[in-house]
């Protein structure tokens, strides 16, 4: 008995000596302080830097949690701060930076641009509405070199920069010296293109070909005679005239004197080492800064490409800080763009970056009027939590998951995208989507509000069937280590099991075409759509937009118990195997295609075979006007059924309010087919459609074929504890 009792006593000795040695450790920094202080409250230190320095040191000597506190105020970056593998929480204890309580701690990379003036003679570039309107002041160099910035802000915000009248590329003329096929090439309107003088700063801002994407490409050589300017990179397309919105000015020329013509704008022209403003208010500069760096925060690992030894930092977090005003990225001549150039594959462009981390998390922080991507995690990644933070007005993407590339490993996996606030990105890069997963799996992506932006809401991809070579598109392909093609097979798509969940999306696509709010191609099997809400993406009446789209080769996806309400085109574009089951499809909008009205189609079907597939348990419901519930591509009978007859389609509601004769034909058609045989077109019995409420009554007939009511009180943003 004895010895019994001395050794629960010396084991219970032991873990006291254990849980003492492991307490928490606090850690002070504040603005005004000094890293050659302690870090006490007292005597706190100045820089994220020295805070990672001191937390070494401790580490070395002490286990247990540390938490770093950062007191209010501004704190400017001059390079990224890099965190490596001796900078990870050690033996399960976390290390903690995050904002001290009810204060407010800024990272930024201003540099103050100061010494304003107006110019001492006319500027005959000018357009007449900005002659005496504009300050100049000059640049100063950053290592000896010209500094080239892409983005400018005032205390409103990112000041615009300066953008000719749009114009329509032109065709290429017979004769012409360049091929058809050069996407490096632009034909242009006499008159719209110079050859500046320093041409090295002026951009084209193109939307090429397709309405899915657009470039930003600096200028080579432009002449003036033959109409053709040559960009330093490729277009994503040929730098024609959209081919679902023709007869829109697709292109436009940024940064050169003669396109200053509204307040706010500015222009730099680093051969001279001047930097042109147009105030917002009229009155001389103040509080006018430039970003030096475009990515803030590097958690770095070791990566090991080819290989399979990745070793991760693990066990950081970065809580309720705000980060501002970081640059725009720019393309390289190294870089590998992803489906379809959305954003740059392992690219520092983001304001915190994973690559190769573990155990991470990104909470309760604010991303605000920055010029690139938010958050991004690269290549191997597991484990990392995005929660609770806010984006908004940013230049490219929200947050980005991204893998290796195809035909290599699936190690970015099992993280969490959750109750995260996304507005207004893709400010610059009009293409970005508010969360991407790319070669990105078993990840919960889940009560987000994603809000006012121009493009999609959420993409899930990896490697498209259409895009197999490496020679015809600069894509993502070039990410693959194999030499020729990858077969679009699923042992290379890593974008599996992912579960989408309880978001609530709205106003999107404000400003891109053939989008939509939740997108999936060649993101493997096992994906679920569950549950989400998109609703009034209205800005743009252009065919070919879903709030839900499976295209490509996309298999094995669950699309269901979601409600999808005035957007425009399409509801569901489903393919292959895919299954929507028990969603509620609600107004649907008309679009607009060469001059023609198109009704919408609540279930687009253009790819099959639809074998293993199921259109179950939906209500589809239709207030007033036009419409065609089915789009299927066979002719110009939108009645007649090809892909339907081969899923499993039964026990659906398809209402037109104020034709019912429409909906009982449409349904009869299908039965004749053999479809939809316990079907029924028949009002659903929503609460309040007018408005918007779609909650069933207890006597409607789609609780008696099955459909389990959508609840949205859990979709959507919840609240921090």
């Amino acid at each position: 008995m004895n010895k019994a009792i001395n050794r629960l006593v010396g084991l219970a000795l032991i873990a006291l000596i254990f849980t003492s040695c492991k307490k928490e450790i606090n850690i002070y920094v504040s603005p005004p302080g000094n890293d050659a202080n302690p870090g006490t409250k007292e005597l706190p230190l100045a820089s994220f830097e020295g805070a990672k320095d001191n937390v070494r040191k401790i580490k070395s000597s002490s286990k247990g949690d540390i938490n770093v506190w950062f007191r209010g105020g501004e704190y400017a970056l001059k390079e990224t701060v890099v965190f490596g593998l001796e900078d990870s929480g050690e033996d399960g204890s976390t290390i903690t930076y995050q904002a001290y309580p009810d204060e407010k701690p800024v990272f930024t990379s201003d540099i103050k641009i100061e010494g304003w003036k107006k110019p001492d003679a006319a500027i005959p570039e000018l357009p007449e509405a900005a002659v005496g309107k504009v300050w100049v002041t000059d640049v100063p160099k950053m290592r000896d070199m010209p500094w080239r910035f892409y983005t400018l802000y005032d205390s409103e915000g990112r000041l615009p920069r300066a953008r000719s009248k749009g114009f329509i590329p032109t065709a290429v003329s017979p004769g012409s010296l360049s091929d058809a096929t050069d996407k490096d090439i632009l034909h242009f309107p006499s008159g719209t293109l110079k050859n500046w003088p320093n041409l090295e700063d002026v951009e084209i801002v193109v939307r090429p070909l397709q309405a899915w994407v657009m470039n930003i490409l600096p200028l080579e050589s432009v002449d003036e005679k033959a109409k053709i300017a040559t960009m330093v990179f490729t277009a994503t397309y040929l730098m024609e005239e959209l081919h679902l919105i023709p007869g829109l000015e697709c292109a436009w020329v940024e940064n050169v004197l003669e396109a200053l013509d509204k307040p706010g704008e500015w222009v730099l022209n680093t051969k001279e080492g001047k930097l042109y403003l147009w105030t917002r208010d009229n009155e001389k500069p103040k509080g006018i800064v430039a970003p030096l760096i475009k990515e803030y925060i590097l958690v770095q690992g070791q990566e090991d490409k080819m290989g399979v030894a990745d070793i991760p930092v693990r066990n950081l977090c970065f809580k309720g800080l705000t980060f501002m005003h970081g640059e725009r990225y720019s393309w390289a001549p190294e870089d590998e763009g992803l489906q379809h150039d959305w954003e740059m594959y392992d690219k520092a462009n983001s304001l915190i970056r994973f690559r190769v981390a573990e155990n991470c998390t990104v909470e309760q922080c604010h991303f605000v009027q920055s010029g690139g991507t938010a958050i991004r995690s690269d290549l191997y990644g597991q484990n990392i939590k995005i929660q609770n933070n806010h984006i908004e007005h940013i230049g490219g993407t929200g947050v980005l998951l991204c893998g290796y590339g195809p035909g290599t490993k699936d190690v970015n996996k099992n993280n969490l995208v959750y109750n995260n606030h996304i507005q207004n990105v893709g400010e610059i890069y009009w293409h970005s989507p508010a969360i991407f997963l790319w070669q990105s799996g078993e990840n919960r992506v889940a009560n987000n509000l994603i809000h006012n932006t121009p493009y999609a809401g959420i993409i899930i991809s990896g490697l498209t069937d259409r895009f197999k070579t490496r020679t015809e598109f600069k894509e993502q392909d070039l990410s693959s280590p194999m030499e020729d093609s990858i077969e679009a097979n699923e042992s290379n798509h890593f974008s599996c099991n992912n579960l989408i969940e309880y978001n609530e999306i709205h106003h999107g696509m404000e400003l891109m075409g053939d989008g939509n709010g939740i997108y999936l191609r060649g993101a493997g099997i096992g994906n679920i759509i569950s549950q989400n809400y998109i609703h009034h993406f209205i800005a743009q009446k252009i065919v070919m937009q879903s709030p839900i789209r499976t295209d490509g080769l996309q298999k094995g996806t669950l699309i269901t118990g979601n409600l999808l309400y005035k957007c425009v085109s399409h509801g569901i574009h489903l393919k292959h195997n895919n299954r929507a089951e028990n969603n509620i499809i609600a107004d649907i909008i008309e679009s607009y295609h060469n001059g023609k009205t198109i009704p919408p189609a609540y279930l687009k079907l253009k790819s099959g075979p639809l074998t293993g597939g199921a259109i179950k348990r939906n209500i589809l419901y239709h207030t007033k006007g036009d419409v065609a519930f089915y789009d299927q591509g066979v002719g110009k009978d939108p009645l007649k059924l090809a892909w339907a007859k081969e899923a499993d389609t039964d026990y659906n509601i398809y209402y037109c309010a104020d034709n019912p004769e429409l909906s009982r034909k449409i349904l009869d058609e299908n039965q004749k087919d053999g479809v939809d045989l316990h079907s029924l077109a028949t009002d659903p019995l929503f609460v309040d459609p007018e408005h918007g409420d779609f909650r069933l009554k207890p006597e409607s007939p789609a609780l008696k074929l099955g459909f389990v009511p959508i609840d949205l009180s859990r979709v959507g943003l919840r609240k921090i504890p």
